[in-house]
């Protein structure tokens, strides 16, 4: 049962989309992204689809879900909840769309084999294709969606200090990502956010490189990056460390990253834009000498996806960050063929400056 809140943030949520409706002139628009029906309706399923227009709004989904969506779903005026395995083919029966002359969808959720489903049950309603609706919307967190957010990344930090205080030389990639997998249930998270990224040596200048066999060995340097789930809403960090004492390169390099990190967090300020953020970060490190090895932006949003808007890009000029958001600062260096290494902390951007939900220490651990 939604509680009055809950109940008044999503009427609040589908305010918000009808305006955007509104303004690119839709009679309807089809949502199928999982995330989106979740921050929308309160559905936590795998499998739903939602119609919204000007008053109703239509939650489809098949029989397996029933005593799921009765229990889940927020009760909102005009919100009608439709058991069938055959949505589309429904919709058509009840004759729904007759009225609709225009209906949006974001074409990057839907697969091409469900457009044409789509486009043959709405009949001569012209389909619009709107990118981003409801990701935009998303962008400012609510008080209880910063709460869980920091929930996760306050697990994420625990486990990461436990994981410290076991590791030793001779343990492979995949029994550091096991330890952290269990260790995060065991705090509370309900899932990985992601696959556990655990490389060490020369195998940590691969930014997205998965835990393997290999075995981490004294001198390594090594990078994890992960994240956990809390009522459906994610946090991501990374952290370096060594395993026995760095050398020269390995802390020259360190004091570079943690620069442009600190940089990074002081410029993160509500009404910054995306691309001067990540330049905040990217100029430390370009004068540095090591700017080509900045392979990747800044940053994202994070929500009920890992990776929302904004995307924190020099190629973003056009998006400023609005106050509330919830992003990831995570400038990296990474060198072929020696080693890499990234700090990324969650924060919520204010104001006054970052509040920094991840707690785990930034500085390069020697364990």
């Amino acid at each position: 049962m939604a509680t009055t809140s809950q109940t008044n943030t999503a009427k609040q949520r589908l305010a918000a989309l009808r305006s955007e409706m509104k303004a690119n002139k839709l009679d309807a628009y089809v949502i199928a992204h999982v995330p989106s029906l979740r921050y929308l309706f309160g559905f936590s399923g795998s499998t739903a689809l939602a119609i919204v227009t000007g008053r109703k709004a239509y939650f489809f989904t098949n029989d397996l879900y029933e005593v799921q969506v009765r229990k889940e779903l927020i009760k909102l005026d005009g919100l009608e909840v439709i058991i069938d395995r055959d949505s589309w083919g429904t919709l058509a029966k009840k004759g729904l769309a007759k009225t609709w002359k225009t209906v949006g969808f974001d074409p990057t959720k839907h697969s091409v084999a469900a457009y044409k489903v789509m486009k043959k049950a709405l009949g001569s309603a012209k389909l619009i294709e709107v990118v981003g609706i409801v990701e935009n919307i998303t962008r400012v967190k609510s008080a209880a969606e910063i709460k869980s957010i920091s929930q996760a990344a306050q697990i994420a930090s625990t486990a990461y200090e436990r994981m410290l205080g076991m590791l030793k030389p001779g343990m492979t990639e995949h029994q550091v990502s096991t330890f952290l997998a269990s260790t995060t249930r065991e705090l509370g998270s309900e899932k990985d956010a992601f696959d556990i990224i655990v490389v060490a040596g020369v195998r940590s200048a691969m930014p997205h490189g998965r835990a393997s066999s290999a075995v981490i060995k004294s001198g390594d340097v090594v990078t994890v990056d992960f994240g956990c789930c809390v009522n459906g809403l994610y946090s991501d960090m990374t952290r370096t460390f060594c395993v026995g004492s760095p050398g020269k390169k390995v802390m020259e390099v360190f004091g570079v990253l943690y620069d442009a990190h600190l940089t990074a967090l002081d410029a993160a300020v509500s009404g910054v834009s995306a691309a001067d953020l990540d330049k905040a970060a990217r100029t430390v490190i370009e004068r540095a000498g090591y700017g080509e090895y900045f392979r990747h932006s800044l940053g994202h949003g994070l929500g009920y996806e890992v990776h929302e808007n904004p995307r924190v890009s020099s190629a973003n000029k056009g998006e400023t960050i609005p106050s509330n958001c919830v992003i990831t600062i995570e400038p990296g260096i990474y060198l072929p063929g020696k080693f890499g290494m990234r700090i990324e902390d969650d924060v919520v951007v204010t104001p006054n400056g970052p509040k920094i939900l991840t707690t785990a220490p930034h500085e390069l651990v020697i364990v």
